[in-house]
């Protein structure tokens, strides 16, 4: 349904400064001068911001977070709609604590919201998958491939600022590279997450296209405008078609290749799904940093990064 999302609350006073700097948050500086102050607690707790408009008018105060990794510990949990109202019944409560203002989470401005979706296709289909991505075209949006198991197709209009953005990426591999630990990357196995980001501008034209009252959160963050946003995404993404017949047998590894080459990668692949990225145990059996990263590549280039 949503992962990350950000509201946002205008007010005519900003937050007490003394107030912030009791709760731990820090300025921002421009030109030497605070113009925001932000507050991140880390742990998948909300990040906070306090900023004046362009017209030193008014302030805004925004709150972002990952519903899923806040209430269980993990963004490989797609929260429900009643999970989502928990969600921004607690950040209501958290951000009046840490401003002491009052903040309804419900009625403010859904400023970045992050739909998403996932597919268990087995990891050993997720790099051919992205492959065929790579080469995919999706007029007016920019493709970018990242290591070969992430494609992203971005919307960027006025100065270079991201509006809207297409994200294709393997969980497990996310996983890998961000560190975490074991029970994290085996749940992340197989994983294809499909994500459609909308930054602020996108998010008021999401809510005219699909008749919506408002661009609250009220109005934004629920499962039918997930639905319809994320069934449009897959039809312009052919994603049926993209994702259909894509080879599924490891003897990927074994062709154009000696029995003695192919076996030390499933070797690696085999040390590399029980160790991770600590290369001082993989040292022990032979496969220095250098080597692992050679392997590594290889087996990204085959389309082969995990046993299974």
């Amino acid at each position: 349904m949503i992962d990350t999302f950000q509201v946002s609350r205008t007010y005519a006073r900003p937050p007490n400064p003394e107030t912030l700097k009791k709760h731990g948050w820090k300025p921002i500086f421009n030109y030497g001068e605070i113009n925001a102050f932000s507050f991140n607690a880390g742990n998948g707790k909300p990040r906070l911001t306090v900023s004046q408009d362009n017209t030193r008018e008014h302030w805004f105060i925004r709150a972002e977070v990952s519903a899923g990794r806040w209430l269980f510990g993990s963004n490989l949990h797609l929260v429900n709609q009643s999970e989502m109202n928990e969600a921004l019944r607690l950040l209501s409560i958290y951000t009046a604590e840490h401003t002491e203002m009052d903040f309804d989470a419900f009625s403010g401005r859904v400023t970045k919201v992050d739909f998403t979706e996932d597919f268990n296709f087995g990891e050993h289909l997720i790099l051919p998958i992205i492959a065929k991505y790579s080469r995919f075209e999706l007029p007016k949006y920019e493709r970018v491939l990242y290591n070969q198991s992430s494609v992203y197709f971005r919307n960027s209009l006025k100065k270079g600022k991201l509006t809207k953005e297409y994200k294709l990426y393997g969980k497990y591999q996310e996983r890998l590279d961000n560190g975490n630990d074991r029970s994290e990357q085996e749940k992340a196995k197989g994983i294809l997450r499909l994500e459609v980001g909308f930054r602020k501008s996108a998010v008021y034209r999401l809510a005219n296209e699909l008749n919506l009252e408002d661009y609250t959160a009220n109005n934004i963050l629920n499962k039918k405008v997930s639905e319809a946003v994320l069934t449009k995404a897959k039809g312009k993404l052919a994603f049926e078609s993209m994702t259909a017949n894509c080879l599924e047998n490891f003897e990927l590894l074994f062709k154009d290749r000696s029995y003695n080459d192919a076996s030390r990668l499933l070797t690696f692949l085999y040390l590399r799904g029980q160790y991770g990225n600590q290369y001082a145990y993989l040292e022990k059996y032979g496969l220095s940093h250098r080597t692992c990263q050679r392997f590594w590549k290889e087996c990204k280039k085959i389309g082969v990064i995990a046993l299974e």
